[in-house]
């Protein structure tokens, strides 16, 4: 709990030195959390068709009990006629929700270290304010106070875009592996039903 309490007092003194933007970086990097742990939730096919979502992933990983999922596969598909359009719907139902969600988690993630540049300018503006005042107060205050939040704010967006970007971009290299092994079953399936 002592070390719940200090981070969010850290917390508090850098949105204080951060000003605005790193409230909204944090806020950027909120919606950014929920969306990779959507994608990866995505990635575990909880909308499976006609096998449960663990048995696709054993077929498109190639994992142990192979046979015997292919075959209630080829049974299950063979009740209808119409072969290449319901390998189509299977594939929408497995695939669409992810490919929908990765365009955002992307945009999401290049938006922090833009809005973390934002955070920069908006420091130089005190920055230079400060410079600019001649009064009796301190302008080193305030000078250092936009060198702080420019640090803060480009810092904060670095740390936020990069280990993102690394994580959706090791999820979309997954989502790349099953579409491609499920794109060679269906091949498989289409050229000899029968396996």
């Amino acid at each position: 709990m002592e070390y719940f309490l200090q981070i969010i007092e850290e917390v508090r003194l850098l949105a204080g030195a951060g000003g605005w933007v790193f409230v909204a970086l944090l806020s950027l990097a909120c919606g950014i959390a929920f969306s990779l742990l959507s994608l990866w939730h995505s990635m575990r096919l909880p909308d499976a068709p006609l096998l449960a979502s663990d048995e696709w992933l054993t077929l498109l990983k190639g994992g142990s009990g192979n046979n015997e999922i292919r075959e209630r596969l080829r049974s299950q598909l063979n009740k209808t006629g119409d072969l290449p359009r319901r390998l189509q719907e299977v594939a929408q139902r497995l695939f669409a929700k992810s490919e929908r969600r990765f365009p955002f988690a992307f945009i999401m993630i290049g938006a922090a270290p833009l809005l973390g540049l934002l955070g920069t300018v908006s420091g130089m503006f005190t920055t230079f304010f400060g410079m600019s005042t001649a009064s009796a107060t301190a302008p080193i205050d305030i000078i250092s106070g936009g060198i702080s939040e420019a640090l803060i704010t480009t810092q904060t967006g670095l740390i936020i875009g990069v280990p993102t970007y690394i994580v959706c971009a090791w999820l979309r290299s997954r989502h790349c592996d099953l579409t491609t092994k499920f794109r060679q079953l269906e091949s498989q399936l289409l050229q000899n039903p029968e396996f």
